[in-house]
């Protein structure tokens, strides 16, 4: 069986890599990234990244990052993952310094430079893990199953699940999760064979990889609760190894105590409110979407998990062993899990290949198909029926799962961009719910397109190329007549109608070529004739000559009033322009931003000042003559954008009260903004908050200043308010 492992591993390894790509994410950056200024700054705090090119690049909206109690910055996300692959990121850590030292470079986590290295290792972490975790379900399943029955299901839960497409790819908590579940299952499955006297180590293992996987992945407490109930009733005292091990949960637990001051961790900043929404309309939204939708359903991309259903059944005759009661405890946790997400608001998982948050289900579902292939294939393959319904039916759902991940690895490198292209997904949830240009079909062409060339890169290809704009229109289709005015800031959806002037034919977006797509560029530029953004409007579907469609594009406003001029022209993406004649001259769209006859950019209308604030943590006691940090999320509420910087900016600030309601300080500390604040935008920040030099009863009223403008609390904005006592220091 040692051969078998040994292979099922190196074959994972070689097919999850064998794409070449790297799929980066904001959600992996702080697990990628621990190990690495751990060993190389000795430091678990993150603070240097503050000012990286990870912020630069995502303008200051680094939401993998969150600000701490203690003044220093942490992951947002659990760091379980980084614990677990500790080991693999040192062996990476010291390959860099060997080469620090043949080749005389340097290592700089903070450099765009080590983006590449990041991304790289990232992706090899993510590799090694799920590889080890398909190994060990393939343990798992020999426990019980038969070598063939246990290689199928090993297949399906390593190539027709989103084990392939999220796990093997990136750092996600997902895969790490599965990493630890699988091995606790393995250890308990252990253990139910095992004399008395290694029946406690396997226990001990057990209890050491349940603990982890609330640091991995909060929801997979349910998979914790599912083991310790199952292990009390099954070994009662015998259980107590199993608790033992459990304090494995230390570590992220005291992480999130130390930076957060709770056990949520990071989640308590991003989500201050329930990330869930419990009504009728949405449960049926979630329902359907998570299990069917064309671009995010768990039927739709793996539908060979239906025969879990059938492996549920059959497990329920044999409730009475050891096993099979394991397996039904985690069963009912997974069906718990998948349950509550047809309650949670993002329950598209945000911008990813298929159903991410089903990952989390894959090493449980895919374990119960081995017991219906236990029961029909062996009894087809005994009575010789090869072309049997159900072999076929069986077949081909397993060849469809494995076509759906194998074109959403392969089409990654231009397909993976369906999330955004032509729009934002998380904005425009209708996307999901297309079967035209869905995101199994987009990453489907994108493999195909880079086997079968189209000739977008010939000579007569590109001489063929014209066209022009006919007219830009808002998104109720009324037409701009080539002048728009907007406020500062304003983001807007515009539609441009087109033609093709030319011979030769266009491939819009959906045929995921990025590379000789049509695409209508925008440049916009200012007053000065400086170009100051360029953007790309994307066109709709396969063109010939003398054919119109529309191109969808969002334009992201400048914040400064003025007037502007946004000029259209065509584009073969990354091959060359439009050849410059008389039918493809550009599209001029003038741009009126604010009132340009007056230098205030927000004097168009009056200022509303309007905020939300929320303490992160509890406010009753402070020392006297102190500094204090809390941590409070702040959403700009007003009509205005609140800056960080310039003759006005917008800080926080607070006042103090006596027992008494008199005034006595007034110009509290100032808290700058990490970033600007359009109307509608949150930030969290670390507030400064200095106490009083004597000891007594006080109240603290927290409010926004507009800097030589207005207190927002003198402007009757809601304002928090908070009864303290402050002792005296020691």
């Amino acid at each position: 069986m040692i051969y078998d492992v040994r292979f099922v591993f190196i074959f994972s390894m070689i097919v999850y890599l064998a794409n070449g790509v790297t799929i980066g994410s904001g959600d992996t950056v702080p697990n990628s990234l621990l190990a690495f200024n751990f060993l190389e700054n000795h430091t678990f705090h993150l603070d240097i990244f503050r000012d990286s090119y990870l912020c630069k690049e995502n303008y200051g909206n680094c939401y993998f990052f969150a600000e701490g109690i203690n003044g220093h910055l942490s992951s947002t996300y659990p760091i379980g993952a980084a614990i677990i692959t500790f080991p693999l990121y040192l062996i990476f850590y010291a390959y860099l310094k060997l080469q620090d030292i043949f080749y005389s470079t340097s290592i700089d986590l903070t450099s765009v430079t080590f983006e590449v290295q990041r991304l790289f290792y990232e992706k090899l972490a993510a590799t090694i893990s799920t590889s080890f975790t398909v190994a060990i379900f393939y343990l798992s399943a020999r426990l019980k199953f038969n070598r063939f029955i246990s290689l199928v299901s090993t297949f399906v839960f390593a190539f027709a699940t989103n084990t392939w497409t999220t796990a093997s790819q990136g750092l996600w908590q997902h895969g790490i999760a599965n990493l630890t579940l699988i091995s606790t299952i393995f250890y308990l499955l252990k253990a139910n064979r095992a004399s008395k006297k290694s029946q406690y180590i396997w226990l001990l293992f057990a209890g050491i990889a349940c603990g982890l996987l609330p640091g991995i992945r909060p929801t997979s407490l349910l998979y914790v609760i599912a083991v310790i109930i199952y292990s009390v009733f099954t070994y009662k005292s015998k259980s107590i190894f199993l608790l033992t091990g459990l304090i494995s949960a230390l570590p992220s637990i005291v992480w999130n105590l130390y930076y957060f001051g709770n056990l949520r961790g990071g989640y308590s900043q991003m989500f201050p409110e329930s990330p869930y929404l419990f009504t009728i309309n949405h449960f049926l939204v979630a329902f359907s979407g998570t299990l069917f939708s064309p671009s995010r359903g768990l039927i739709i991309f793996s539908p060979i998990i239906l025969l879990s259903l059938p492996g549920a059944y059959l497990l329920l005759k044999f409730r009475y062993r050891k096993d099979e009661n394991l397996i039904g405890c985690l069963t009912i946790a997974a069906t718990i899990l998948v349950s509550s997400y047809f309650f949670y608001k993002v329950w598209w998982a945000g911008h990813s290949y298929g159903p991410r948050f089903m990952t989390d289900i894959m090493p449980v579902y895919c374990y119960l198909i081995n017991y219906f292939l236990a029961v029909n294939i062996d009894k087809l393959i005994e009575l010789k029926k090869i072309l049997s319904i159900k072999l076929i039916i069986l077949t081909s759902l397993i060849v469809f799962s494995t076509f759906n991940q194998f074109v959403g690895a392969f089409g990654a490198k231009p397909g993976y961009l369906w999330n955004g292209i032509p729009m934002n997904v998380d904005f425009n949830n209708y996307r999901l719910w297309s079967f035209r240009d869905n995101q199994i079909e987009r990453n489907a062409k994108a493999v195909y397109y880079n086997i079968i060339k189209l000739p977008v890169e010939d000579y007569s290809y590109i001489q063929g190329l014209g066209g022009i704009v006919e007219d830009i229109v808002d998104e109720k289709g009324k037409s701009t007549n080539s002048l728009i005015s907007v406020k500062p800031g304003m983001q807007k959806k515009l539609i441009a109608q087109l033609k093709n002037t030319g011979t030769s034919t266009w491939f819009g977006y959906q045929y995921a070529l990025r590379k000789g797509e049509v695409r209508l560029r925008g440049n916009l530029y200012d007053s000065d004739n400086q170009k100051i953004n360029e953007l790309r409007f994307y066109v709709s579907g396969k063109v010939r000559k003398n054919e119109s469609t529309h191109a969808i594009g969002l334009v992201n406003f400048p914040k400064k009033s003025g007037k502007y001029k946004l000029i259209f022209d065509f584009i073969s993406e990354e091959i060359i322009d439009f050849p410059n004649n008389q039918e493809n001259s550009p599209y001029i769209l003038d741009v009126n931003v604010g009132n340009v006859d007056d230098t205030d950019s927000q004097s168009l209308i009056p200022k509303t000042f309007l905020q939300e604030i929320k303490v992160l943590d509890t406010i009753e006691t402070f020392k006297t003559n102190s500094v204090e940090k809390i941590p409070v999320l702040v959403k700009n509420e007003s009509n205005f954008m609140w800056s960080n910087a310039g003759r006005n900016p917008t800080n926080f600030s607070y006042h103090w009260l006596d027992s008494n309601g008199n005034l006595i300080v007034f110009e509290g500390e100032r808290t700058p903004l990490p970033f600007e604040l359009l109307p509608g935008e949150s930030a969290a920040i670390n507030a400064i908050i200095k106490t009083p030099p004597q000891p007594g009863k006080y109240s603290l009223i927290l409010t926004m200043v507009n800097e030589h403008v207005a207190w927002f609390n003198d402007k009757q904005a809601p304002s928090p308010k908070f009864d303290v006592i402050v002792k005296s220091s020691p």
